[in-house]
Order: structure tokens, then sequence, then C-alpha cells
């Protein structure tokens, strides 16, 4: 958060960085583990603290308060991104400084050229042949896929995605409009998790919406309303919106829940990064990354997170 906060400041992109603070009440046996999970928090010195809900009501005034058993939390530097104005900033100013970008099919990467087992070149799928001293791999889900065009012999796991039942896929939903008061800061409940979103929506998913890739669409749009039901019972300024998009989303998930970051071992100049969190850790993941990178020094901070801690079969080592 504090290397977003860093960028923002560097990039004035005040459009796409909001450090509203997240609130996140809680129920039943729920009540302690956010009570734990706070006071843990707070021993390590992150912004953290337990608040009744008068304080919740005058820091987030949409908020529809449940009954008094529940706990509520404040975590006053957290926030949220609106990713699409972020990327056009970042994608603007890498071609300010050279950069040049392939996107659709010009872009899409159909093959690595590994002479003598080290990444020389990539091929996309309309015909480029792309020099490289080396390839940086973000690509998401698709991360093992494209690291297999090297030849690689290490895998890159990640959670299944693509089978019926498959936990990584999650639906996102967007309604509006949002009638002031609506809110303003990012929203957890035990039902539904909320944020603001650009154009006067807001943008909703849920813990327990179990959809996949072949969830039917009336499926997926009986979840939808669902949830926008869950969020006007949670904030206020809802009342006349509906949905107004939804979709399914992977998420790429390591398979031992830890980011996936460094050269991959079996093959030369192929450099992989895969996280669940990379909305999150994507400003700091990224200095860490061109320091090692342009540097030549392995960072230590990535250490634990190298993809050389898979065997052969896929999983993680066993611990000692």
């Amino acid at each position: 958060m504090r290397a977003w906060a860093a960028l923002s400041a560097s990039l004035r992109g005040v459009a796409w960085y909001r450090p509203a603070g997240n609130i996140e009440w809680a129920a039943g046996t729920g009540r302690a583990q956010l009570t734990a999970r706070v006071r843990r928090l707070a021993a390590w010195e992150y912004p953290a603290r337990l608040i009744d809900a008068a304080e919740a009501a005058e820091i987030e005034p949409s908020l529809r308060l449940p009954g008094p058993a529940c706990a509520f939390a404040w975590f006053p530097d957290e926030g949220y991104l609106l990713t699409e104005p972020l990327i056009r900033q970042l994608a603007r100013r890498a071609a300010q400084h050279g950069a040049t970008l392939l996107t659709g099919e010009a872009g899409r990467v159909v093959g690595l050229d590994a002479p003598g087992g080290v990444v020389r070149a990539v091929r996309t799928a309309v015909g480029h042949v792309i020099p490289a001293d080396a390839v940086v791999c973000c690509a998401g889900r698709q991360v093992p896929e494209v690291a297999a065009l090297a030849g690689a012999v290490c895998p890159v796991p990640l959670v299944q995605w693509a089978v019926p039942g498959a936990t990584a896929p999650g639906l996102v939903v967007q309604v509006g409009p949002v009638i002031p008061p609506g809110p303003t800061r990012v929203v957890h409940t035990p039902e539904v998790y909320l944020r603001p979103h650009s154009r006067g929506l807001v943008h909703l998913e849920a813990p327990d919406a179990a959809v996949d890739l072949h969830t039917p669409p009336t499926e997926l749009r009986r979840w939808s309303e669902e949830l926008l039901r869950r969020a006007r019972l949670a904030v206020r300024g809802l009342h006349d919106a509906c949905v107004v998009g939804y979709r399914v989303c992977v998420r790429p998930m390591p398979a031992d829940g830890r980011s996936i970051v460094g050269w991959l071992p079996g093959v030369g100049g192929l450099y992989v990064a895969v996280t669940h969190s990379g909305v999150t850790l994507g400003a700091h993941l990224a200095r860490l990354m061109t320091a090692e990178l342009v540097g030549g020094t392995a960072i230590a901070e990535i250490a634990p997170y190298r993809p050389d801690r898979f065997n052969a079969a896929g999983r993680a080592p066993e611990r000692n």
C-alpha cells in the first residue's frame, strides 16, 4: 500500500488511487476471528482497530448497521484502485519511455524461441518475432501455458480453474446507479464485499457465490441479483440500482497459496510472476522484480516465492 501511495504521488494518479479505508463487520463465530485478526495486525504495527457501531456509522454514513451482536473493524490505510485508468496511465508512461505495446492478436504469444535452452525471442500470433535478452511472463492463469512454450521442465502449478466446481473462478458484479449518500469506502460484511467503482457504480463480490466457467447464464444472473439484494441490506444508496454487468473472473491462484516469482529453472532467460494478490502487491512487487532484473542480484525478499520450490510433480516440497 505504501508503494501504491508513492507511485500515485509520482504519477499524480488521483483518478485511480483511492485510499479511503476499509470497514469490516462480522457476526457469530466470525466475531472472534475478526477480533483476533485485528489484534494480530495491530501487534505488527499494521493500522487496524476494533470500533463500535456508532463509530462505524460516523466513518461510513451509508452503512445500514446490523444488530448489536456484531464486531466492527476499521483499517484506515486500506483502499482500492480503479484498475482501468491505472493501466491506461501506466501504458502511456511505458510508451513515453520507449516501450512498444502490442495488444490483441498482435500481442498474443504463440512461441518462445529457446536455442540451447535459453529464451532469445518471442513469437506472436501475427508473425512478429521479438528478440529478447530476457522474457518476463506475467500472464496470470496462462503463465504455465506460456512457460511451456519454452520447454520449461519446472512447473508453475496453479489451482485448477477450467473444470466444473473449480474454486479459482469468482463472480464480479457491477451495480448502479448509486444515489448519495452511497458507499465511499471498501466494506466487507459476512455476506457481501463491496467497493465504489467508476461511473457511479459499485463493485460486488460474495464469499459464497459458487460459480465457475461452466455456470449457466441464468444461474449467474440469479447470483448477481442476490448480491445486489445483499448490498442493499448493507448500505444505502442502492434502492434504484440494478445489475449493469457481471463476469466470472479466473483468479490465478498458486497451488500452495504463495506468489510464484523469479527465474524459471530448466530454461534460461524466462522470469515468471503469478499471484492471487496481483493488484495489492503490484507496485511493490514490480519494484522488487525490476531491481532483480536490472541489477542482476537476487533480492532476498523474493526468496520464499521462487519457482524452484516446486518439485517435478508440481507440488511444494515438504517442510521440515
